[in-house]
């Protein structure tokens, strides 16, 4: 059962029947938000395949509101750091407007991102170092070109 800070944002997502409904529903999530750039930038595609948008992006987030495992804060601050790390700045602006209206300060958000940076370049440095071990290995056998 959704938490009762959120019944109204479920209930909106709920209601929301089309493409657009639904992405301007989420603003139900952040009172005051702007979802008119949002909307121009996924229109296009939403239009043609509003399904997408169903499935992917709204009910499956609808599910999570009315289960209520999660409060409003950690899930805004999970959003948060993942985009951060999916390098996806249109969805952390969003999520950050979200986290506000939940009441996130911005030195958690800050926190996050410093989670974020730490993570993401912990995995790049494990990529890279078996980048060159694959590469040594690949490589194991090549001796030294002279012409």
């Amino acid at each position: 059962m959704a938490r009762p800070e959120e019944a109204k944002a479920v209930q909106a997502f709920k209601e929301a029947k089309t493409a657009k409904e639904m992405v301007y529903s989420w603003a139900s999530q952040s009172p005051g938000r702007p979802m008119d750039k949002m909307w121009e930038s996924i229109a296009p595609c939403a239009e043609k395949a509003p399904w997408m948008i169903e499935h992917y992006a709204h009910r499956g987030l609808q599910d999570l509101m009315d289960r209520g495992v999660l409060d409003r804060k950690t899930r805004e601050l999970v959003f948060i750091g993942m985009l951060m790390v999916m390098n996806e700045p249109q969805g952390v602006a969003a999520h950050i407007a979200n986290a506000k209206a939940a009441g996130v300060t911005e030195e958690e958000i800050l926190a996050v991102a410093e989670m974020a940076c730490y993570e993401a370049g912990k995995c790049m440095v494990m990529s890279v170092l078996a980048s060159v071990k694959d590469g040594y290995e690949y490589s194991k056998n090549v001796t030294t070109y002279e012409p």
